[in-house]
């Protein structure tokens, strides 16, 4: 298996979702474009052509030094290494990322300041990220993205589309960001520490996340519900709660 299997690179190839990707990203001119995976280039190009910077980074090395070679833009800046790494100011972020990516994507994005993100994403993925509360797609992610930004999905992207093929299909999203959204990384790994008990009570979980702590200012009404059945609001409220809980016991 080549390396790039390995780290879950399927190349975008079709121009109709190159396209659709950057009229979605409604760039105006004078935007710094922040892209995570150059891979090929076809996609860091047509960016190139419509903002007035980009920023493209690639782990790969055989694939940053092709882009090197190929792609001669005065407003590109290419970076070798993990982008989300790297300590970037942007204004719109437009990636197709490696599918292993995605929930690390969406817990980097969170603590990110920008007007907008518009990223190629497996749809199974997707669908965790707009699933219905207490459905069997809702998790941790789906409480993270739905609490910070506004998620819509504007096409579907079939496995033709890459090369080489994916197994699954794909969907365009875009994202945009909720005012006021400050998340902690300590409240969002509590966040997949409830939802690794999704199917306990809320009661049952917090006896097993912590020990000798006093709960009174729960509803008991809140207490008997299941952890997959907890709004975005509900459960980010109860992550932050075990964080200064966390905090105050240490």
């Amino acid at each position: 298996m080549s390396r790039r299997r390995l780290l879950g690179q399927h190349t975008l190839i079709d121009p109709t979702v190159v396209n659709a990707i950057v009229e979605a990203a409604e760039l105006k001119g004078d935007e710094v474009v922040y892209e995570i995976g150059t891979g090929s280039g076809v996609l860091t190009e047509r960016l190139c052509k419509a903002a007035s910077r980009v920023i493209s980074s690639e782990i790969d090395e055989e694939l940053y030094n092709a882009a090197l070679s190929r792609l001669n833009y005065p407003n590109l800046t290419l970076v070798k290494g993990d982008g989300f790494e790297l300590d970037v100011e942007f204004d719109v972020f437009v990636s197709s990322l490696p599918y292993r990516c995605s929930s690390r994507f969406v817990r980097w994005l969170v603590g990110k300041r920008f007007k907008r993100a518009v990223v190629l994403l497996q749809k199974d993925f997707v669908d965790k990220l707009l699933a219905k509360v207490g459905s069997k797609y809702y998790r941790a992610v789906s409480v993270l993205a739905q609490y910070a930004f506004n998620v819509s999905p504007i096409m579907s992207v079939p496995p033709d589309a890459f090369t080489p093929k994916p197994k699954v299909h794909s969907s365009v999203v875009v994202m945009t960001p909720k005012p006021n959204i400050h998340l902690s990384c300590e409240v969002m790994k509590t966040v997949y520490k409830l939802f690794a008990l999704r199917k306990k009570k809320v009661s049952t979980a917090l006896k097993i996340l912590t020990k000798d702590v006093d709960f009174a200012c729960l509803t008991r009404d809140l207490l008997e519900k299941r952890i997959a059945t907890l709004t975005p609001s509900e459960a980010i409220k109860l992550a932050e709660l075990l964080v200064r809980q966390y905090d105050r016991t240490l």
